[in-house]
């Protein structure tokens, strides 16, 4: 879950970052990038980009333990995105590129096509449960094992 949420919040980061490149072009805190090595990795270490991302994760961490249904929350956006990016959009760009008429081959990619866009919305009423479910528990900062 947590490689899936660096993937998602990437084109955040870029567009906070681009943004505030933009408005404050001047700026060495948020234009500036400090030359850093460890060992043989080297680095560019970025004020704004340091201080914006940590304030972010503190924001969203905290919002995780405020709403103990946060995860549903994560699983419904991750089955409302994964059919449509994962599946059927790669599907029917490779039935485009290869000129793939209807028939055998057409048919089963349309299947598995088919067979995750019901996976995806069995998960996704299964996170509405757990939100519904969640909310009726609902007590903030509190977390049971």
């Amino acid at each position: 879950m947590n490689t899936l949420w660096q993937v998602v919040v990437q084109p955040i980061f870029t567009i906070v970052e681009t943004c505030a490149r933009q408005r404050w072009e001047r700026s060495s805190f948020v234009n500036k990038e400090y030359p850093m090595s460890i060992g043989k990795m080297k680095l560019r270490l970025n004020l704004f980009r340091l201080v914006w991302r940590s304030i972010f994760v503190v924001v969203l961490t905290v919002m995780a333990m405020a709403m103990p249904f946060f995860n549903e929350m994560l699983a419904l956006l991750g089955a409302i995105g994964f059919w449509p990016l994962t599946i059927y959009f790669p599907v029917e760009m490779y039935i485009a590129r290869k000129n793939i008429k209807k028939g055998t081959k057409w048919f089963g990619l349309k299947t598995l096509s088919f067979s995750f866009l019901l996976l995806s919305l069995a998960i996704a009423c299964a996170a509405i449960h757990g939100i519904d479910h969640a909310l009726h528990q609902y007590k903030p900062f509190q977390y049971e094992a």
